[in-house]
């Protein structure tokens, strides 16, 4: 596994070098503020290791193995950055700074949570593309894994993988009742004439009304 350091300086790479050509020396210093110096012998050290190309003078392109590690946490930053400004409202150089100390953190299983909470989006924040995800299959193919709750039977079960509703009070609501990626519901009842659905939750029986149903996606229990 890489070390937060080692990502942090393939990722500066990636973001160097994303419309193409190489990565300088001075940028990269600038990038991470940090003494040119000290980049020059972490970008050898890079390259000894096979995750980066280092032409002397010029600068330094990413070999497929850091591309890979590169590709999979600037994904990560850039989901947590959407997450920051759509969900809790952080603007500015904080929100990137906030994303830069959870990425390191984030597993790639929190990670597809986190793509399905926030409906699989194709850019950051900034219009930056988010890089897809190493399952091999298209975000269609994974946000049609899942089910609304409201279409869920009695006595069927399953895990929320998200929310599809767009309104920012009606999400923090939901997320704030419990219902976040990752946690187990059960439908115990469905009232009759749209009535409410009733719930097992985390231990607990909830009633939720339908319209909330209709917003929640879930991955069935096999």
């Amino acid at each position: 596994m890489a070390s937060e350091i080692t990502e942090q300086y393939l990722k500066t790479v990636y973001n160097l070098t994303e419309d193409g050509g190489l990565a300088r020396t001075s940028d990269i210093a600038d990038a991470l503020a940090i003494s040119p110096a000290s980049v020059t012998e972490m970008i050898q050290k890079l390259a000894k290791q096979g995750y980066v190309k280092h032409e002397k003078y010029k600068g330094a392109t990413l070999k497929p193995k850091g591309r890979r590690i590169a590709c999979n946490v600037t994904r990560k930053h850039r989901l947590l950055e959407r997450f920051l400004h759509d969900y809790v409202g952080i603007r500015g150089n904080s929100r990137h700074e906030q994303a830069c100390k959870m990425e390191h953190a984030l597993s790639d299983e929190a990670e597809q949570q986190l793509c399905r909470l926030l409906n699989h989006p194709s850019e950051c924040p900034h219009g930056k593309k988010i890089p897809k995800c190493g399952r091999g299959i298209p975000c269609e193919e994974c946000a049609n894994d899942t089910v609304l709750l409201l279409d869920l039977d009695e006595g069927e079960a399953g895990t929320v993988s998200h929310l599809e509703s767009t309104n920012k009070d009606e999400l923090c609501r939901i997320l704030a009742m419990g219902f976040v990626p990752g946690s187990e519901v059960r439908v115990e009842k469905k009232i009759p004439m749209g009535g409410p659905i009733i719930v097992s939750l985390k231990g607990t029986k909830v009633a939720i009304a339908r319209d909330i149903g209709a917003t929640l996606r879930i991955m069935r229990t096999p």
